[in-house]
């Protein structure tokens, strides 16, 4: 294991001491841009958990409820990952063929494969934490001693989530080898979890905050006080904050040890299993399913629309081939249609009565769609060009020029994610019952959002191509990753500001009984917004395509 671990000290080292000046200013650019990025979300977490803590009776309660909420999401969101990430890590990585057959013990190989995959499952979601937890430490007053608690107990947390989608792989590995038939458990065990959070979200507990008399008030406060699932990792870390807040070190330390205790046994089942099991899982992995009949050369590409050319069908066909062979990219889709299912169910179980408010949620929906299609491209469309891998050299000896490679991409991504958007800001208005203009415009501008997030997404990935990686993860969550998602998210706010404007003149117009649009107004937006899309859109993809047409690869 210590060996494992220094020589992934020494690639770390060896790349920061070898980076050239260029990669240097690059990684300082990526690191401004995370702190700016940090410190917007700290701020709106910052507003958010002061209104909150502002609430009569309830509003200490509310602090502690909240922070549990949001350390159960992340601990289902790191299971979820950790679920998919494994199977890549574990049975699918290129560096196992060479590992699994070096005197390492199997079990020292599976401890330190399951530790990457808790850093590659984990990272993204405890860095969206960060924001939140250092607001919540400023909204109770607290010191250097809280975030040291945050911090120690949120190892065991993550190790805790992570050993869950660990072991639920090395299961489903060993006891169904069969490629297909794995892929089957798996969407059976995420479909479970989908019907589990859509029957919580059905309760709609958001009802409870409607007290319109004293006793829905004290009930409310009841619930509030109620504890959590006593059995979940969630529970303990959010009990021992609030032990801590309280002054109760005898309780937090109770909570802590019981957390740290749950993930020191976690990791010596999870050993203990992995010895016994992990090598024929691997084994398991390396077979495969016996064709059961001859399909006709071009058979990939006959689903695709014959308007788009032959070329582009080719290329098309072999990615839809290719995406639905590979379960760590369509099993992706099942989580996607989870969180769609879960939102749009939020949206429906609002209590919304006035029309002021459906039309600020249906304003803001349009940037929640937007954070969602930005997801979505940073999974699908970012890693589009660098799955290719080493038959990237292939698809450039072939009759294709690069732009026509790079617009089969743009083609591929563009239509899941347009429709993905039109569905769920067209759903989440008619819950709402917003007017006619309102449900036009939003459909337009999500529809705009997709085309040119997609074109962001193959743009970036061609300026930061990984051609080398073994983890598609590891291709979200690079460099290019996230100064794409960074951009995404900032041409999402900026078109968001800009409809700010027509919305506000369309709202108030009805309020005062006359128009209030102004026609150099709407036309200065309209011409702000196409200029932004047209740079947003464009200029990725031409940076990129220049970049692989100059790049050795």
């Amino acid at each position: 294991m210590i060996l494992l671990l220094k020589i992934q000290f020494l690639k770390l080292k060896n790349r920061i001491v070898r980076s050239t000046g260029p990669e240097r200013w690059k990684a300082a650019a990526f690191a401004a841009l995370g702190i700016l990025f940090f410190v917007f979300l700290h701020w709106g977490a910052l507003r958010f958990l002061r209104a909150v803590h502002g609430v009569e009776l309830a509003g200490p309660l509310l602090l502690v409820k909240i922070l549990s909420m949001a350390l159960l999401t992340a601990f289902f969101m790191i299971l979820f990952s950790a679920t998919i990430t494994s199977f890549t890590t574990l049975f699918f990585a290129r560096d196992l063929a060479l590992l699994v057959h070096t005197p390492l013990p199997h079990r020292t190989l599976f401890a330190f494969k399951s530790l990457e995959t808790a850093v590659f499952s984990s990272w993204m979601m405890v860095l969206a934490l960060l924001p939140f937890l250092a607001a919540y430490g400023r909204v109770t007053g607290q010191g250097a001693g809280f975030y040291l608690l945050l911090a120690v107990l949120g190892m065991p947390f993550a190790w805790l989530a992570s050993a869950g989608g660990i072991g639920l792989s090395l299961g489903l590995m060993r006891v169904f080898p069969a490629r297909r038939v794995r892929d089957i458990m798996l969407a059976v065990a995420m479909g479970i979890c989908t019907g589990l959070f859509l029957w919580v979200r059905w309760l709609a507990p958001a009802k409870f905050l409607r007290a319109d008399t004293m006793s829905a008030t004290l009930e409310y406060i009841a619930l509030l006080e109620a504890p959590s699932s006593p059995w979940l990792p969630s529970t303990w870390y959010a009990q021992a904050v609030a032990a801590f807040l309280n002054g109760s070190a005898r309780e937090a330390v109770f909570y802590g040890a019981a957390l740290v205790f749950a993930a020191a046994l976690a990791f010596a089942l999870l050993v203990a299993a992995g010895e016994r099991s992990y090598y024929a899982g691997w084994v398991a992995a390396q077979e495969c399913d016996r064709r059961k009949k001859r399909r006709p050369l071009g058979a990939e590409w006959r689903g695709v629309p014959g308007f788009f050319g032959t070329r582009f069908r080719a290329i098309l066909g072999k990615d839809l081939a290719v995406f639905f062979r590979d379960p760590n990219q369509w099993s992706q889709l099942l989580m996607l249609a989870s969180v769609a299912a879960v939102y749009l169910l939020s949206i429906h179980k609002l209590p919304l009565d006035s029309r002021f408010l459906k039309g600020l949620v249906s304003f803001l929906n349009i940037g929640m769609t937007g954070f969602v299609l930005a997801s979505v491209a940073l999974r699908f469309v970012f890693p589009a060009v660098s799955l290719e891998g080493r038959s990237w050299w292939a698809l450039r000896s072939a009759p294709l020029s690069l732009w026509e490679i790079l617009w089969s991409k743009f083609l591929g991504g563009v239509a899941p994610i347009a429709v993905l958007g039109v569905v769920l800001v067209g759903v989440s208005n008619h819950f709402l019952g917003v007017d006619p203009f309102v449900t036009r415009l939003s459909n337009l501008t999500v529809l705009v959002m997709a085309v040119t997030l997609a074109g962001m997404g193959v743009g970036f990935g061609a300026l930061f191509p990984r051609f080398g990686v073994e983890n598609v993860a590891q291709i979200q969550t690079s460099a290019g990753g996230v100064l794409f998602m960074v951009t995404g998210l900032l041409y999402v706010a900026l078109t968001l500001a800009l409809e700010a404007v027509l919305m506000r003149m369309h709202y108030f117009s009805a309020v005062v009984g006359r128009s209030l649009w102004s026609g150099p107004v709407v036309a200065a937006v309209l011409a702000v917004m196409a200029l932004l899309n047209l740079l947003a859109f464009f200029l990725p993809l031409v940076w990129g395509h220049r970049h692989l047409s100059r790049a050795d690869v």
